[in-house]
């Protein structure tokens, strides 16, 4: 098995973990439910004609601060959205584990390989302690 395949089993061995099934499970229910894709899609339009507008000097600093409530708003009405909250969650989880993994694989390319490929960090992990 050629270095390729392995880096592509590897993959397909996270995407098969409890993380990488419960994010796709979530996307598959946010494709699948137009109030919910609509909703994001407006947050990121918004947030991106926004970003556009303060790289353009558009906004004064008192106008900053007023779409930056209003950004702050619309993400609070995001996550009070079932479906969005449990893809975000989902999709931080799997985030997680990929970090944890690369984490592994970068120690042990330096050399400094720890029991069991811990690195004392323990935010996102399941635990082996």
């Amino acid at each position: 098995m050629t270095v390729f395949e392995q880096a592509r089993e590897l993959a397909n061995s996270l995407l098969e973990s409890k993380q990488g099934k419960r994010m796709k499970e979530t996307q598959y229910i946010f494709d699948g439910n137009d109030e919910a894709r609509q909703q994001l899609l407006d947050y990121t339009n918004y947030r991106e004609a926004i970003n556009t507008r303060v790289q353009s000097g558009e906004l004064t600093e008192e106008e900053m601060k007023a779409e930056a409530k209003k950004l702050q708003a619309m993400i609070t009405e995001l996550k009070k959205n079932p479906i969005i909250n449990n893809m975000v969650n989902a999709e931080g989880e799997f985030r997680a584990l990929v970090n944890q993994v690369m984490s592994i694989f970068n120690s042990t390319l330096s050399g400094d390989i720890e029991e069991g490929g811990c690195n004392g960090n323990c935010s996102g992990c399941s635990g082996c302690h």
